[in-house]
C-alpha cells in the first residue's frame, strides 16, 4: 500500500509539472506579440528521495514555480544604445528643419548676395538709369530680407526645442513615478520566492521609455531599481520618485533643474532631452553668430564702400544698410538705411556721369571680411556646417539603429518567444501529461483490486 501510495504521489506531481509547463507554454503564445513581454518557463525540481529499507528511491518531480528569462547585460545595453539613438534623433529632427533656410534656392542669403552684386554690375553700364538704381536697391532689400528671415528661422526652432524641454521634463516625472510605484510590489514577489517577472517586464518597458527622453543610470538593489541621471542625480530610490523641475535662465531658456534646486542642465547629454539641449544651446547659438558676424561686416564693409562715393545730389555716401554696431543680432534687425535711388554713392568724383565708386562696392565680393574670408566664402562655410552636421546626426543616428537592431535580435534569441518552439513545448508537456494521467489510473485500478482482493478470498 505504501509503495502504490507514493506512486500515486508521484503521478499526481508529474500531473501538476506538466500542467504548470503547459500554463507557462499557453502564456507563453498568447503575449508573443506583446511589446516587451519576456519568456516564462516553469521551474521544475527533483523531489528529495524516500529510503524504503535499504532502497532510496525517487519522489518525482517537484513545481517550484515560474521564472522569466532574461538577459540583464544585453538588457542594459540595449537601454544605453537608446539613449544614444534618441539624442541622435533629436538632433537630426531638428536639423532638418533648420537645413532649408540655407540651401540654395531663389531667396536664400547667397543667392540675394550675387544678385545684388549682379545689380551692382548692371548699374557700372549705366549709372544714371533710376531704373538700375532701383533695382540694386531692390536686391540690397531682399539680401537683408534674407538675413531676417534665416536669423528668424534659426530663433523659431530653437523656441521650440525650448518647449519641448518642459515636454521632457513632464514626460520623465511621470515615468519615474510610475517605475518607484512597480518597485515594492516586484520586491515583495521577490521576497516570497515568486517571479515579478509579468511587472518586471512593465517596469523594463517604463525604463526604456524613459532612456529615450534621458541619460539614465540602473542600479539593481533589494529595494528594486534605483535610477540616476549621468551626473548621478537621482530620479527613483525605492518607492521614491524626485522630480526634476525646470526654471527660466539666462537668455529666456529653460534649465533643468534636479530636487534640491541644482541646475543640471549640461549633464543632460543623450535621449531627446539631452539632444534637443545640445541643439538648442550650442547647435543654434553657433549658427546664430556665425550669421550675425556675416551679416554684420558685410553690411559695415558695403557702408564703407557707400562711403568712399557720391550720391547723385553729390553728397557723400551715407549708410546703405542699418546694421548694430556689434555682431549680436545683425542677421535678425539688417535693414536698408535708404530707399531714395539718387542717394546710391555710383559717383568717385562727385560728377553725374561718374561710375567710379562702383569699383569698391564691386570689390567687397571678392575682399575678405574681418573673419578672413570673402562674403561668398563665409556664407558657403555656414551652408557646409549645417550640412556637416546634419550628415554627422544622420549617421548617429543609423549606427544607433542598426546596433539596436542588433541588440534586440540578441534578447528575443533569448527572452523572445518562438512560436515552433513553444508548439513543440506543448506536445512534449501534453505527452507527459498523458504518460502521468495513465500512471494515476493505473494506481487506482491497482487500489481496486487490492481493496477487493480480501472480498474475492471471502467468496
Amino acid at each position: 500500500m505504501a509503495s502504490l501510495s507514493t506512486s500515486l504521489s508521484i503521478a499526481v506531481q508529474s500531473l501538476n509539472a506538466a500542467s504548470g509547463s503547459l500554463q507557462a507554454t499557453n502564456n507563453n503564445i498568447a503575449n508573443a506579440n506583446t511589446p516587451g513581454y519576456t519568456r516564462k518557463v516553469a521551474i521544475l525540481n527533483e523531489g528529495a528521495p524516500t529510503t524504503e529499507g535499504n532502497l532510496s528511491v525517487g519522489s518525482g518531480v517537484v513545481l517550484e514555480g515560474y521564472q522569466s528569462v532574461r538577459d540583464e547585460l544585453v538588457q542594459t545595453q540595449i537601454q544605453q544604445q537608446t539613449q544614444a539613438q534618441s539624442g541622435a534623433n533629436a538632433q537630426l529632427a531638428s536639423l532638418d528643419q533648420i537645413q532649408p533656410t540655407f540651401t540654395t534656392s531663389t531667396n536664400d542669403i547667397g543667392t540675394q548676395m550675387s544678385a545684388l552684386f549682379s545689380s551692382i554690375s548692371s548699374l557700372s553700364t549705366n549709372p544714371t538709369s533710376p531704373a538700375l538704381r532701383q533695382a540694386v536697391l531692390t536686391a540690397g532689400q531682399n539680401l537683408a530680407t534674407a538675413f531676417n528671415t534665416a536669423s528668424n528661422s534659426l530663433t523659431q526652432q530653437q523656441t521650440g526645442l525650448n518647449t519641448q524641454v518642459t515636454q521632457d521634463v513632464s514626460q520623465i516625472n511621470q515615468l519615474t513615478q510610475q517605475i518607484a510605484a512597480l518597485n515594492p510590489q516586484i520586491a515583495q514577489l521577490q521576497a516570497t520566492g515568486q517571479d515579478g517577472g509579468t511587472l518586471q517586464d512593465q517596469q523594463n518597458q517604463l525604463v526604456l521609455q524613459l532612456s529615450a527622453l534621458t541619460n539614465v543610470a540602473v542600479t539593481k538593489t533589494d529595494n528594486g531599481e534605483t535610477l540616476t541621471t549621468g551626473n548621478g542625480t537621482p530620479l527613483v530610490m525605492g518607492s521614491q520618485s524626485f522630480a526634476l523641475q525646470t526654471t527660466v535662465g539666462a537668455g529666456g531658456m529653460e534649465h533643468v533643474l534636479d530636487q534640491n534646486g541644482t541646475d543640471i542642465t549640461s549633464s543632460l547629454t543623450t535621449g531627446d532631452l539631452g539632444g534637443t539641449i545640445q541643439t538648442r544651446d550650442q547647435t543654434i547659438p553657433g549658427l546664430l553668430s556665425q550669421l550675425d558676424t556675416l551679416a554684420n561686416q558685410f553690411g559695415t564693409a558695403f557702408n564703407a564702400a557707400q562711403a568712399s562715393g557720391f550720391d547723385q545730389y553729390g553728397n557723400p555716401g551715407q549708410n546703405f544698410f542699418t546694421i548694430p554696431v556689434t555682431a549680436p543680432g545683425s542677421a535678425a534687425t539688417i535693414s536698408m538705411a535708404i530707399s531714395d535711388p539718387a542717394l546710391i554713392a555710383v559717383s568717385s568724383d562727385g560728377s553725374t556721369g561718374s561710375n567710379g565708386n562702383l569699383t569698391n562696392f564691386s570689390s567687397v565680393q571678392t575682399a575678405a571680411l574681418p573673419s578672413g574670408q570673402n562674403p561668398g566664402d563665409a556664407y558657403a562655410s555656414l551652408v557646409y556646417q549645417v550640412g556637416s552636421l546634419t550628415a554627422t546626426a544622420n549617421a548617429e543616428s543609423q549606427a544607433t539603429t542598426a546596433s539596436l537592431t542588433q541588440l534586440n535580435d540578441q534578447l528575443n534569441s533569448v527572452s523572445g518567444v518562438s512560436i515552433d518552439q513553444e508548439s513543440a513545448n506543448l506536445i512534449t508537456y501534453q505527452q507527459a501529461y498523458e504518460a502521468a494521467a495513465r500512471v494515476v489510473t493505473t494506481v487506482q485500478a491497482l487500489f481496486s483490486v487490492t481493496m477487493t482482493m480480501g472480498t474475492a478470498a471471502a467468496e
